[in-house]
């Protein structure tokens, strides 16, 4: 298994590189990505974050013999705006952090997928009831599916945020969407909890493939 989502002291996690790698190696992790939030976050990764905290995921991969993907989270501004620092990552996701209109929930979304197809890999946290809107527009949950499988990104099961609703990854099924499961762990104790998140990922989408291949 993975876990494809994973934040450090390098944002708002708790646990140094170290800890997280040593932790998933003990959980049976195959592939781990440390994804920090980025510079739209008051504890977000610039430019320089970016290159300590891959010093150190160098340094952990010899140490614990573990595949550790150098990521980031970005938070999906208004009209769909991401925001980067210069340098290469491993994984982009991109994630609403806002609880927002139904319309504008749907707007940047879509936006963002349109506009950074070629950025981003990973669409985050969906339909999440803690960022999120207030309703759902099903209509629209299809033309996200749409553009999904339009841009090749895949979407994230969160076993923390419990999202996307089942209903949606129903919406998937039969669908050869991409798929990534990511434990968004701001503690040392929730890295390599993604075991729902593959249970989930055998039932609905079954004619989709990982993002990760183990």
């Amino acid at each position: 298994m993975f876990d494809l989502h994973i934040h450090s002291i390098y944002s708002d996690g708790t646990a140094n590189v170290d800890e997280i790698a040593r932790k998933a190696k003990e959980t049976g992790m195959k592939v781990i990505a440390i994804v920090d939030h980025s510079v739209e976050h008051r504890l977000g990764m610039d430019e320089g974050k970016a290159k300590q905290r891959q010093a150190e995921i160098e340094e952990a991969m010899d140490r614990y013999d573990i595949k550790i993907l150098s990521g980031i989270e970005c938070g999906i501004l208004p009209d769909g705006e991401i925001q980067l620092p210069n340098f290469e990552f491993d994984l982009v996701i991109a994630s609403i952090h806002d609880f927002l209109s139904v319309d504008e929930y749907y707007h940047r979304i879509e936006r963002c997928l349109e506009k950074f197809g070629d950025i981003v890999d990973v669409l985050g946290h969906l339909h999440s009831e803690r960022f999120g809107s207030a309703g759902r527009d099903f209509v629209r949950d299809v033309e996200i599916i749409d553009l999904l499988l339009e841009t090749d990104i895949a979407i994230e099961i969160n076993t923390t945020h419990m999202a996307p609703p089942l209903d949606f990854l129903e919406m998937c099924s039969g669908k050869p969407i991409k798929y990534s499961v990511g434990s968004d762990a701001h503690t040392l104790e929730k890295v390599g909890d993604v075991k729902w998140g593959f249970e989930i990922a055998r039932r609905y989408l079954r004619k989709g493939e990982p993002i990760v291949k183990i």
